[in-house]
């Protein structure tokens, strides 16, 4: 099955800076550097690995080796004293630095991710790279030029919102140029996406075909306008999440964001899960699974405003009870989306400040069978973008209008937020980290980054991964971000919600 052998890639983006293919279990025939536009011969198997393209980067951005786990808690939205995948040190109180050393016991949660990714946006240039050579794709041709555009987008994106620098690689650049390929800063990386989605955009605007079951992770087909429904919600989300303070939130192209959010998705594009087979978010499971992740106080506290907004650091901080039935003024879904829980299992010399009373009990039909929904974009993420767009661009009322028609009223029984900038504000950052908590990686980190909200000392994104700057044979110890004494709110967090 092509999905599963597309799987098995590993990709680095700079090996003795000249990009690598391993083909293992792959039925080609295997040398250490093959010519990547000789490996497939045929149409149909560039097809094929069309079709798996957003597998390989879906993995790379919700696999529990990747990220995702540790900006949950960094984001102080799940907690967890448990030290997998980064998720205690990134978040101890104080914060401390990145460890950016290769034999870091998670150096891998950075390098994951960034292979990952690039493997799909890899992939993606040699077939673009086909079709501009003139390989006959017949009718498929618009519908595999539309996917690996739209891959090539979502990737350059996605290592922009989590990297501080990296490469542009596209069908533009030949393999002898890849050997001199120059670092850029994450707004570059920003405006590659931007540039390859909008061509993505166009032709799947321009055409008719469709996007066969599967291939975007669900059990039902896309047209090529759905598609192009998705991809301008990526775009939106790129450009609205990319910022790393309110000085450059405040720069945002937002008349930009609000033509991608308004012809984003209309009804909420959700991956199946398929019994931890090909299509598993392991970064919403082990947020959520019992005795794991729990839900970060600060997000009881936006919930109920009874319940503290921190678990004091200290053995007598009186376990706080549950919030009582029918209580006025109360998020709804306290009640319908979370768990309380009367005890806790972690380790109290890692901080009692890791402590919570809630678990995320949402997704708990997901736990055993490993099937149904994992949503990735729900349409309150698109309204909460819509709105956001709008707010900056100072028509309050018709953002006031879309969050008052969204969850806050109908899900959590909130009041209509005022026609107010900074109640709007705060309604959307509600949102963000109640109603999308577990759905698409790093949202509800993104939105506390272009606050100036992340704690003083966090990341603010990660440096380039420890083995990729051995192979560039950048001088010890390796650079990286985070800590309170880096606190200078360029790569680290000078700011903090308390």
């Amino acid at each position: 099955m092509i999905m599963k052998i597309f799987n098995k890639y590993s990709f680095l983006v700079l090996a003795l800076l000249t990009m690598l293919f391993s083909c293992e279990d792959l039925d080609v025939e295997n040398t250490n550097q093959p010519d990547s536009f000789k490996v497939y011969s045929s149409a149909v198997d560039m097809v094929g690995l069309s079709g798996a393209l957003f597998n390989t980067w879906y993995h790379g951005t919700h696999e529990y080796d990747g990220a995702g786990l540790m900006f949950n808690t960094a984001a102080d939205n799940t907690t967890c004293s448990w030290g997998n995948q980064a998720m205690r040190d990134m978040s101890w109180e104080p914060r401390k630095a990145w460890d950016n050393s290769p034999n870091y016991s998670y150096e891998g949660v950075s390098k994951y991710l960034f292979d990952k990714v690039f493997s799909a946006n890899y992939t993606a240039r040699v077939i673009l790279k086909r079709i501009e050579e003139g390989m006959d794709f017949g009718e498929d041709e618009a519908k595999v030029k539309a996917m690996c555009k739209f891959i090539q987008g979502i990737s350059h994106g996605y290592i922009g919102l989590v990297f501080d620098k990296a490469y542009v690689v596209t069908e533009d650049v030949f393999d002898d140029e890849l050997a001199s390929l120059e670092l850029v800063p994450y707004t570059d990386l920003r405006d590659q996406a931007i540039k390859s989605l909008d061509e993505a955009i166009a032709i799947a605007n321009a055409s008719s075909f469709t996007i066969p079951a599967g291939w975007l992770g669900g059990d039902t087909e896309y047209t090529s306008g759905q598609l192009a429904q998705i991809i301008n919600s990526f775009a939106a989300r790129i450009l609205s999440y990319t910022p790393r303070s309110k000085a450059e939130n405040g720069a945002v192209d937002w008349a930009k964001v609000k033509n991608y959010a308004d012809n984003g998705v209309s009804s909420d594009f959700v991956i199946q899960g398929d019994g931890w087979n090909e299509w598993y978010n392991e970064h919403m499971i082990y947020s959520v699974y019992p005795g794991w992740g729990r839900t970060d106080m600060r997000i009881i506290n936006m919930m109920d405003p009874g319940q503290p907004a921190r678990w004091e650091d200290r053995a007598d901080f009186p376990h706080p009870a549950e919030t009582a039935a029918g209580k006025a003024g109360v998020d709804q879904r306290i009640y319908s989306d979370f768990q309380y829980l009367s005890s806790n299992n972690f380790r109290t010399e890692r901080g009692y400040y890791h402590f919570s009373n809630y678990r995320l009990s949402r997704y708990d039909y997901f736990i055993g069978p490993w099937t149904g929904d994992m949503p990735e974009i729900y349409v309150a993420e698109n309204d909460m973008l819509r709105a956001e767009a709008r707010m900056h661009l100072g028509d309050l009322s018709g953002a006031a209008d879309i969050i008052n028609a969204g969850t806050r009223v109908t899900r959590g029984g909130l009041a209509p937020v005022a026609v107010d900038q900074a109640a709007i504000n705060a309604a959307i950052h509600h949102e963000r980290q109640v109603e999308l908590s577990c759905t698409g990686l790093g949202i509800q980190f993104f939105d506390m980054r272009k606050d100036d909200m992340l704690q003083k000392g966090t990341i603010l994104h990660l440096p380039l991964p420890a083995k990729v700057l051995e192979i560039l044979g950048d001088p010890r110890p390796f650079y990286t971000f985070g800590g309170t004494d880096n606190a200078d709110g360029l790569g680290t967090s000078s700011g903090g919600w308390f």
